[in-house]
């Protein structure tokens, strides 16, 4: 089952709100089952709700994240994934150097969408006055690199299986 990581800050707006409209895609594709798709955060805590423009911004959009906690990135969760997909350039940066065995499954949205704009600021820095700019960034980006996201999840999906397989033997 592959399984990609949306990442950003504080796992309360912009990776919650990519992972449940990477979710819908998948869902509008047809494909129901064995994918995972999960988000955390580089700078939260565990169990803290969406943010609440998050949840009246994802509405809007047809998407429901009233029930989202969040997560903190660490090793365990990283490990899991098959691709982990970052809102900014630091966090990509952050977590290679911290975790290097993952340098390799990280990836910006943005540059997987072909945007030379690379990163999806958050909208906490802005107090929210861009949350729809921030929205349909998110929305764009997923659009435009659903496929090539699935297609690596699925690559390094396997390669990861092939290491484990030939360490078994």
């Amino acid at each position: 089952m592959p399984e990609i990581l949306f990442v950003c800050t504080a796992n309360q707006f912009r990776s919650p709100i990519a992972s449940a409209y990477f979710q819908k895609k998948l869902t509008e594709s047809g494909i129901t089952d064995n994918w995972k798709i999960s988000s955390a955060g580089t700078w939260t805590e565990n169990g803290l709700p969406a943010c609440v423009e998050a949840k009246n911004a994802a509405s809007q959009i047809g998407l429901d994240i009233s029930r989202h906690s969040t997560r903190e990135v660490n090793s365990e969760v990283l490990s899991k994934a098959d691709l982990i997909v970052t809102m900014e350039q630091g966090h990509k940066e952050a977590l290679a150097a911290e975790f290097p065995q993952c340098k390799d499954r990280i990836i910006l949205l943005c540059q997987a969408a072909g945007e030379p704009v690379t990163e999806i600021a958050d909208p906490v820095f802005s107090n929210f006055q861009f949350c729809e700019m921030t929205v349909q960034s998110i929305v764009y980006c997923i659009d435009r690199s659903f496929n090539i996201l699935m297609n690596l999840a699925e690559s390094f999906q396997r390669d990861r299986e092939n290491i484990t397989q030939k360490q078994q033997h």
